[in-house]
Protein backbone atom coordinates (compact mmCIF):
# COMPACT_ATOMS: atom_id res chain seq x y z
CA UNK A 1 0.00 0.00 0.00
CA UNK A 2 1.42 3.57 -1.08
CA UNK A 3 2.60 6.30 1.55
CA UNK A 4 -0.62 8.36 0.73
CA UNK A 5 -3.02 5.39 0.76
CA UNK A 6 -2.14 4.50 4.26
CA UNK A 7 -2.58 7.86 5.73
CA UNK A 8 -6.12 7.79 4.34
CA UNK A 9 -6.81 4.28 5.98
CA UNK A 10 -5.40 5.67 9.52
CA UNK A 11 -7.66 8.52 9.39
CA UNK A 12 -10.66 6.12 8.50
CA UNK A 13 -9.20 3.68 10.93
CA UNK A 14 -9.94 6.41 13.91
CA UNK A 15 -13.36 7.47 12.40
CA UNK A 16 -14.78 3.74 12.27
CA UNK A 17 -12.46 2.43 15.66
CA UNK A 18 -14.28 5.58 17.56
CA UNK A 19 -18.28 4.11 16.91
CA UNK A 20 -16.61 0.78 17.99
CA UNK A 21 -14.81 1.83 20.86
CA UNK A 22 -17.85 3.96 22.11
CA UNK A 23 -20.19 1.12 21.53
CA UNK A 24 -18.08 -1.71 23.44
CA UNK A 25 -17.49 0.45 26.25
CA UNK A 26 -21.11 2.02 26.95
CA UNK A 27 -22.33 -2.47 26.66
CA UNK A 28 -21.79 -2.38 30.06
CA UNK A 29 -20.34 -5.94 29.89
CA UNK A 30 -17.87 -6.51 33.06
CA UNK A 31 -13.99 -7.01 32.31
CA UNK A 32 -11.09 -7.26 33.98
CA UNK A 33 -8.85 -3.93 33.31
CA UNK A 34 -6.01 -5.54 33.86
CA UNK A 35 -6.02 -8.75 31.92
CA UNK A 36 -3.59 -11.95 32.25
CA UNK A 37 -1.35 -10.04 34.35
CA UNK A 38 0.64 -11.39 37.61
CA UNK A 39 -0.73 -10.55 40.92
CA UNK A 40 -0.04 -7.28 42.06
CA UNK A 41 1.32 -6.26 38.47
CA UNK A 42 0.60 -2.87 37.48
CA UNK A 43 1.19 -2.59 33.94
CA UNK A 44 1.17 1.00 33.74
CA UNK A 45 4.13 2.76 34.77
CA UNK A 46 2.95 6.57 34.17
CA UNK A 47 0.50 8.27 32.14
CA UNK A 48 0.14 11.72 30.45
CA UNK A 49 -3.19 13.04 29.68
CA UNK A 50 -3.14 15.94 26.57
CA UNK A 51 -5.77 17.99 25.53
CA UNK A 52 -5.74 16.77 21.87
CA UNK A 53 -5.62 13.22 20.44
CA UNK A 54 -2.01 11.77 19.38
CA UNK A 55 -1.21 10.93 15.99
CA UNK A 56 2.98 9.45 16.77
CA UNK A 57 5.35 9.94 19.17
CA UNK A 58 9.22 9.59 19.31
CA UNK A 59 11.26 9.13 22.29
CA UNK A 60 14.73 9.16 23.47
CA UNK A 61 16.48 9.20 26.91
CA UNK A 62 15.54 12.45 28.13
CA UNK A 63 11.91 12.73 26.97
CA UNK A 64 9.24 11.50 24.69
CA UNK A 65 7.97 13.96 21.69
CA UNK A 66 4.03 13.78 20.70
CA UNK A 67 2.03 15.30 17.74
CA UNK A 68 -0.98 15.60 17.92
CA UNK A 69 -4.17 16.20 15.57
CA UNK A 70 -4.77 19.48 16.70
CA UNK A 71 -2.43 20.00 15.49
CA UNK A 72 -0.01 20.49 18.12
CA UNK A 73 2.73 19.41 19.43
CA UNK A 74 3.89 18.08 23.49
CA UNK A 75 7.11 17.78 24.84
CA UNK A 76 7.23 14.96 28.19
CA UNK A 77 10.26 14.35 30.36
CA UNK A 78 10.99 10.93 30.95
CA UNK A 79 8.44 10.50 33.84
CA UNK A 80 5.53 11.90 31.72
CA UNK A 81 5.38 15.42 32.47
CA UNK A 82 4.38 17.93 30.14
CA UNK A 83 6.97 20.29 29.78
CA UNK A 84 5.19 22.14 26.76
CA UNK A 85 2.65 22.34 24.52
CA UNK A 86 3.26 24.04 20.97
CA UNK A 87 0.70 24.58 18.44
CA UNK A 88 0.98 23.98 15.38
CA UNK A 89 0.22 25.63 11.71
CA UNK A 90 0.89 22.34 9.43
CA UNK A 91 0.94 18.96 10.62
CA UNK A 92 1.67 15.67 9.44
CA UNK A 93 0.64 11.49 10.31
CA UNK A 94 4.44 11.24 10.16
CA UNK A 95 7.05 10.44 13.38
CA UNK A 96 8.14 13.63 14.98
CA UNK A 97 11.78 13.47 15.88
CA UNK A 98 14.00 14.14 18.87
CA UNK A 99 17.66 15.68 18.58
CA UNK A 100 19.43 17.16 21.62
CA UNK A 101 18.31 20.50 21.13
CA UNK A 102 15.26 20.10 18.82
CA UNK A 103 11.93 18.83 18.27
CA UNK A 104 11.47 18.28 14.34
CA UNK A 105 7.99 17.73 13.08
CA UNK A 106 6.99 16.91 9.35
CA UNK A 107 3.91 18.88 7.39
CA UNK A 108 1.56 18.87 5.28
CA UNK A 109 3.80 21.28 3.33
CA UNK A 110 6.59 22.61 5.58
CA UNK A 111 9.00 20.64 8.32
CA UNK A 112 9.70 22.84 11.08
CA UNK A 113 12.00 22.87 14.17
CA UNK A 114 11.11 23.77 17.58
CA UNK A 115 13.59 24.22 20.43
CA UNK A 116 13.88 21.38 23.00
CA UNK A 117 14.02 23.97 26.10
CA UNK A 118 10.35 25.56 25.74
CA UNK A 119 8.85 24.48 22.58
CA UNK A 120 9.44 27.82 20.74
CA UNK A 121 9.63 27.98 16.79
CA UNK A 122 13.33 27.92 15.36
CA UNK A 123 12.81 27.97 11.76
CA UNK A 124 10.13 26.53 8.90
CA UNK A 125 11.11 25.88 5.86
CA UNK A 126 7.98 24.88 2.78
CA UNK A 127 8.23 22.02 1.20
CA UNK A 128 6.67 20.54 -2.10
CA UNK A 129 4.54 18.12 -0.65
CA UNK A 130 3.47 16.34 2.73
CA UNK A 131 6.75 15.28 4.65
CA UNK A 132 5.99 12.74 6.70
CA UNK A 133 10.15 11.60 6.69
CA UNK A 134 11.98 13.16 9.26
CA UNK A 135 14.81 12.34 11.33
CA UNK A 136 18.09 14.12 13.09
CA UNK A 137 21.30 13.05 13.43
CA UNK A 138 24.13 14.92 14.68
CA UNK A 139 23.70 18.88 13.25
CA UNK A 140 21.47 16.85 9.95
CA UNK A 141 17.99 17.16 9.39
CA UNK A 142 17.00 14.46 7.28
CA UNK A 143 13.86 15.23 5.51
CA UNK A 144 11.32 12.87 3.20
CA UNK A 145 8.27 13.71 1.45
CA UNK A 146 5.55 12.66 -0.88
CA UNK A 147 7.22 14.04 -4.26
CA UNK A 148 10.43 11.59 -3.34
CA UNK A 149 12.54 14.37 -2.32
CA UNK A 150 15.32 13.40 0.28
CA UNK A 151 16.56 16.49 1.92
CA UNK A 152 19.83 16.96 4.72
CA UNK A 153 19.02 20.20 6.34
CA UNK A 154 21.68 22.21 8.69
CA UNK A 155 19.68 22.08 12.03
CA UNK A 156 20.47 25.39 12.93
CA UNK A 157 18.36 27.41 10.45
CA UNK A 158 16.94 24.79 8.07
CA UNK A 159 19.68 25.52 5.53
CA UNK A 160 19.86 22.80 2.67
CA UNK A 161 23.17 20.87 2.41
CA UNK A 162 21.91 18.79 -0.45
CA UNK A 163 18.80 17.26 -1.63
CA UNK A 164 18.07 14.17 -4.26
CA UNK A 165 14.43 13.21 -5.70
CA UNK A 166 13.66 9.64 -7.00
CA UNK A 167 10.53 8.35 -8.26
CA UNK A 168 7.86 7.21 -5.44
CA UNK A 169 6.84 8.98 -1.64
CA UNK A 170 9.11 8.43 1.68
CA UNK A 171 6.94 7.54 4.30
CA UNK A 172 9.07 6.23 7.60
CA UNK A 173 12.43 8.45 8.96
CA UNK A 174 15.31 7.84 6.73
CA UNK A 175 17.65 5.48 9.10
CA UNK A 176 21.44 6.63 9.55
CA UNK A 177 24.56 4.61 10.77
CA UNK A 178 26.73 7.28 12.10
CA UNK A 179 29.71 5.17 11.96
CA UNK A 180 30.06 4.93 8.25
CA UNK A 181 27.85 7.94 7.25
CA UNK A 182 25.35 5.99 5.73
CA UNK A 183 21.49 7.61 5.07
CA UNK A 184 19.19 4.04 4.41
CA UNK A 185 15.78 5.12 2.47
CA UNK A 186 13.22 3.39 1.02
CA UNK A 187 10.92 4.72 -1.80
CA UNK A 188 7.37 3.71 -2.25
CA UNK A 189 4.23 4.29 -4.65
CA UNK A 190 6.42 4.04 -7.95
CA UNK A 191 6.57 1.66 -10.59
CA UNK A 192 10.08 0.65 -9.14
CA UNK A 193 10.31 0.54 -5.69
CA UNK A 194 13.58 1.15 -4.19
CA UNK A 195 15.86 0.61 -1.21
CA UNK A 196 18.34 3.52 -1.20
CA UNK A 197 21.85 3.99 0.58
CA UNK A 198 23.37 7.86 0.51
CA UNK A 199 26.43 9.72 1.90
CA UNK A 200 25.07 11.47 4.77
CA UNK A 201 27.51 13.82 4.32
CA UNK A 202 26.91 14.71 0.09
CA UNK A 203 23.95 12.45 -0.51
CA UNK A 204 25.51 11.04 -3.01
CA UNK A 205 23.98 7.34 -3.75
CA UNK A 206 26.64 4.30 -2.78
CA UNK A 207 24.07 1.58 -3.59
CA UNK A 208 20.80 0.98 -3.90
CA UNK A 209 18.13 -2.31 -4.38
CA UNK A 210 14.99 -3.18 -5.69
CA UNK A 211 12.13 -3.96 -3.47
CA UNK A 212 8.51 -4.60 -4.32
CA UNK A 213 5.02 -2.54 -3.89
CA UNK A 214 4.28 -3.57 -0.46
CA UNK A 215 7.48 -3.30 1.59
CA UNK A 216 7.87 -1.80 5.32
CA UNK A 217 10.39 0.38 6.83
CA UNK A 218 14.08 -0.81 6.78
CA UNK A 219 16.35 -1.48 9.87
CA UNK A 220 19.62 -0.97 10.49
CA UNK A 221 22.25 -2.23 13.24
CA UNK A 222 25.44 -3.78 13.21
CA UNK A 223 26.95 -3.01 9.85
CA UNK A 224 23.58 -4.64 7.70
CA UNK A 225 19.97 -3.43 6.26
CA UNK A 226 16.95 -5.62 6.63
CA UNK A 227 14.57 -5.64 4.42
CA UNK A 228 10.73 -7.00 4.82
CA UNK A 229 9.48 -7.23 1.29
CA UNK A 230 6.07 -8.14 -0.49
CA UNK A 231 4.56 -8.10 -3.35
CA UNK A 232 0.66 -7.75 -2.42
CA UNK A 233 -0.12 -11.74 -3.64
CA UNK A 234 1.80 -13.66 -1.23
CA UNK A 235 4.96 -13.58 -2.55
CA UNK A 236 7.30 -12.33 0.35
CA UNK A 237 10.90 -12.36 1.69
CA UNK A 238 12.62 -10.84 4.52
CA UNK A 239 16.36 -10.36 3.30
CA UNK A 240 19.73 -8.84 5.31
CA UNK A 241 22.45 -6.85 2.93
CA UNK A 242 25.67 -5.04 3.78
CA UNK A 243 25.41 -1.97 4.51
CA UNK A 244 29.11 -1.11 3.12
CA UNK A 245 28.24 -2.91 -0.18
CA UNK A 246 24.35 -3.73 -0.83
CA UNK A 247 25.69 -7.36 -1.26
CA UNK A 248 23.00 -9.27 -0.57
CA UNK A 249 23.80 -11.79 2.95
CA UNK A 250 20.42 -13.89 3.45
CA UNK A 251 16.91 -14.13 2.46
CA UNK A 252 14.29 -15.97 4.18
CA UNK A 253 10.45 -16.63 2.48
CA UNK A 254 7.86 -15.38 4.55
CA UNK A 255 4.06 -15.81 4.32
CA UNK A 256 2.50 -12.25 3.21
CA UNK A 257 3.30 -8.64 2.30
CA UNK A 258 4.16 -5.89 4.52
CA UNK A 259 3.10 -1.96 4.73
CA UNK A 260 4.71 1.31 4.02
CA UNK A 261 4.13 1.81 7.81
CA UNK A 262 5.11 -1.60 9.54
CA UNK A 263 8.54 -0.87 11.04
CA UNK A 264 11.00 -3.99 11.66
CA UNK A 265 13.17 -4.25 14.89
CA UNK A 266 16.54 -5.84 14.83
CA UNK A 267 19.05 -6.11 18.18
CA UNK A 268 22.07 -8.18 18.43
CA UNK A 269 19.63 -11.44 19.12
CA UNK A 270 17.07 -11.45 16.75
CA UNK A 271 14.80 -9.79 13.78
CA UNK A 272 11.38 -9.31 14.50
CA UNK A 273 8.42 -8.07 11.96
CA UNK A 274 4.79 -8.81 11.70
CA UNK A 275 2.92 -8.83 8.03
CA UNK A 276 -0.38 -7.01 7.06
CA UNK A 277 -1.93 -10.49 8.26
CA UNK A 278 -0.56 -10.61 11.57
CA UNK A 279 1.71 -13.03 11.08
CA UNK A 280 4.80 -12.46 13.33
CA UNK A 281 8.58 -13.98 12.31
CA UNK A 282 11.52 -13.72 14.77
CA UNK A 283 15.04 -14.74 12.99
CA UNK A 284 18.48 -15.15 13.65
CA UNK A 285 20.12 -11.82 12.68
CA UNK A 286 23.42 -13.58 10.95
CA UNK A 287 22.12 -16.39 9.24
CA UNK A 288 18.65 -15.45 8.65
CA UNK A 289 16.97 -18.96 10.44
CA UNK A 290 13.70 -18.72 11.53
CA UNK A 291 13.50 -19.15 15.15
CA UNK A 292 9.84 -19.24 15.41
CA UNK A 293 6.37 -18.30 13.06
CA UNK A 294 2.89 -17.14 15.02
CA UNK A 295 0.01 -16.62 13.24
CA UNK A 296 -2.25 -14.08 14.93
CA UNK A 297 -4.70 -13.62 12.41
CA UNK A 298 -5.20 -9.56 12.93
CA UNK A 299 -4.62 -6.96 10.26
CA UNK A 300 -1.58 -5.01 10.96
CA UNK A 301 -1.39 -1.61 8.40
CA UNK A 302 0.66 0.66 10.56
CA UNK A 303 3.00 -0.45 13.57
CA UNK A 304 6.46 -0.15 15.32
CA UNK A 305 7.71 -3.64 16.55
CA UNK A 306 9.05 -3.08 20.15
CA UNK A 307 11.43 -5.76 20.71
CA UNK A 308 12.60 -6.12 24.47
CA UNK A 309 15.09 -8.64 26.54
CA UNK A 310 11.57 -11.18 26.89
CA UNK A 311 9.04 -10.10 24.78
CA UNK A 312 7.81 -9.07 21.41
CA UNK A 313 4.97 -6.28 20.78
CA UNK A 314 3.14 -4.61 18.46
CA UNK A 315 -0.69 -2.94 17.92
CA UNK A 316 -2.80 -4.23 15.09
CA UNK A 317 -5.50 -2.13 13.04
CA UNK A 318 -8.19 -3.18 15.44
CA UNK A 319 -5.93 -1.55 18.06
CA UNK A 320 -5.42 -4.41 20.01
CA UNK A 321 -2.05 -4.79 21.79
CA UNK A 322 -0.48 -7.63 21.10
CA UNK A 323 2.71 -9.29 23.53
CA UNK A 324 4.44 -12.13 22.48
CA UNK A 325 7.33 -13.97 24.49
CA UNK A 326 10.39 -13.77 22.30
CA UNK A 327 11.83 -16.95 23.07
CA UNK A 328 9.47 -19.38 21.57
CA UNK A 329 6.58 -16.96 20.48
CA UNK A 330 4.25 -17.85 22.61
CA UNK A 331 1.31 -15.00 23.25
CA UNK A 332 1.80 -13.21 26.54
CA UNK A 333 -1.61 -11.14 26.69
CA UNK A 334 -3.79 -9.52 23.52
CA UNK A 335 -5.17 -6.27 25.26
CA UNK A 336 -8.02 -5.17 23.42
CA UNK A 337 -8.81 -0.78 23.14
CA UNK A 338 -11.11 -0.60 26.12
CA UNK A 339 -8.71 -2.50 28.47
CA UNK A 340 -6.01 -0.15 27.16
CA UNK A 341 -8.06 2.79 28.12
CA UNK A 342 -8.15 3.67 24.24
CA UNK A 343 -7.65 3.15 20.52
CA UNK A 344 -3.44 3.49 20.05
CA UNK A 345 -2.24 5.42 17.59
CA UNK A 346 1.32 4.50 18.05
CA UNK A 347 3.50 2.57 19.57
CA UNK A 348 7.26 2.97 20.14
CA UNK A 349 9.90 1.49 22.59
CA UNK A 350 10.51 2.23 25.87
CA UNK A 351 14.04 4.00 26.15
CA UNK A 352 14.41 3.49 30.22
CA UNK A 353 13.68 -0.23 30.08
CA UNK A 354 15.82 -1.86 32.63
CA UNK A 355 17.55 -5.10 31.40
CA UNK A 356 16.67 -7.40 34.93
CA UNK A 357 12.57 -5.90 33.49
CA UNK A 358 10.70 -7.47 30.73
CA UNK A 359 10.63 -4.14 29.62
CA UNK A 360 7.68 -2.00 28.26
CA UNK A 361 6.31 0.45 25.19
CA UNK A 362 5.01 3.84 24.59
CA UNK A 363 1.49 3.93 23.50
CA UNK A 364 -0.50 7.29 22.18
CA UNK A 365 -4.14 6.38 22.79
CA UNK A 366 -6.84 8.41 21.55
CA UNK A 367 -10.61 8.33 21.90
CA UNK A 368 -10.84 7.58 25.79
CA UNK A 369 -8.05 8.53 27.99
CA UNK A 370 -6.28 10.89 25.45
CA UNK A 371 -2.49 10.82 26.01
CA UNK A 372 0.00 8.63 26.41
CA UNK A 373 1.08 5.61 28.50
CA UNK A 374 4.31 4.04 29.65
CA UNK A 375 3.51 0.58 29.88
CA UNK A 376 5.34 -2.28 31.21
CA UNK A 377 4.89 -6.00 29.36
CA UNK A 378 4.31 -8.87 32.29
Amino acid sequence: MSARPVRTVMAILLAVAATWFVARSSSGAAHDPRPDLPRGHDPVAWRATLKDGPSDLAADADGVAVTTSAPSVYLLDADGHVRWRAPSDDMALGQPALGPDLVVVGGMQSVTALLRSDGSRRWTLPRAAATNSVAVVGDSILVGDDSGTLAALQSDAGTERWSVRYPGALWSGARVDPASGAVVATWHQSESPTLRVLDLATGALRWEAPTDRYTAAPAVHAGQVVLAIGDGDRHARLEARDLATGEVRWQTPVPASFEAAIEPTVDDHAVAVVDHFGVVTLLDPDTGRRRWQHDLADVVLATRVVLTRNRVAFTSYAGVLHVLDRHDGHVVQSVEPRRLGGLPAAIAASPWSRRRQSGGALLALRLHDWGVQLRRFP
